[in-house]
């Protein structure tokens, strides 16, 4: 099974080559600019994390892999482990290139929290979760489709988290932003530091929280991908 993790570093080596040096050095620069650095942290890990696959898709190597003498769920667990290995090496790389900045004191006041420890382990939660949602995708319908359904589903959930968030404004005797700007103008505020205050002590616990979730949920989507995989006829 390493051996298939591997093969997705070789074949990536020039891509890795040109994304891992000029990546880090764009994140130290986006570290003095602490939601900018996030965005950017964010998709040089899904580069690392997911980008064998768009090299396998442009390839069309999925069949030659299946064709060796390996099983199904080898390739599975592979795909896994490799997707992992560059959630963690991003994630590791990113953390290491803000606190550099940050250390040397190039960085404003405000922006340790945002390349600190807690706002990676957020991004590793995420990170896991659309990795658990996407690769049983992958493995069923392929992924250039798998990518067109996970979108819609995550277009789909954004929706749901939207009306949902609304319904909790209600609740509490908030008004729509969008409706009732003036209102917002002092509401604004006044609930923003009201969560702020709601959070502040429960942050470690919601992010183990949620790290351990996307964890279990990371662990059981390589179940569901490997019989999905285990099915599909190529």
């Amino acid at each position: 099974m390493l051996s298939l993790v591997l093969k997705d570093l070789v074949a990536g080596r020039r891509l890795l080559a040109l994304i891992l040096p000029l990546g880090v050095v764009q994140l130290a620069t986006f570290a003095v600019v602490g939601p900018i650095f996030l965005l950017g942290a964010l998709v040089f890990t899904s580069l690392l994390a997911f980008g064998s696959i768009a090299l396998e898709e442009l390839q069309g190597t999925e069949t030659l892999w299946s064709s060796l003498p390996v099983t199904r769920g080898q390739i599975v667990l592979a795909r896994y482990l490799t997707v992992l290995i560059g959630i963690l090496t991003g994630l590791c790389l990113s953390w290491a290139a803000g606190q550099t900045v940050i250390r040397l004191g190039s960085g404003p006041a405000g922006a340790p929290a945002l390349v600190g420890l807690r706002a990676h382990a957020f991004l590793i939660s995420l990170l896991l979760l659309a990795a658990a949602l996407y690769l049983p995708l992958l493995f069923r319908f392929g992924a250039s489709k798998g990518f067109l359904v996970f979108s819609a589903l995550s277009v789909g959930l954004l929706l749901v988290l939207t009306v949902a968030g609304q319904g909790i404004l209600l609740l509490k005797g908030y008004s729509n932003p969008l409706m009732d700007p003036e209102t917002w103008k002092t509401a604004g505020p006044e609930l923003r530091e009201k969560v702020r205050g709601w959070l502040a002590p429960r942050v470690p616990a919601i992010l183990a929280l949620l790290a351990g979730l996307a964890s279990c949920a990371f662990a059981f989507s390589a179940l569901v991908s490997r019989r999905l995989y285990e099915t599909r006829d190529l």
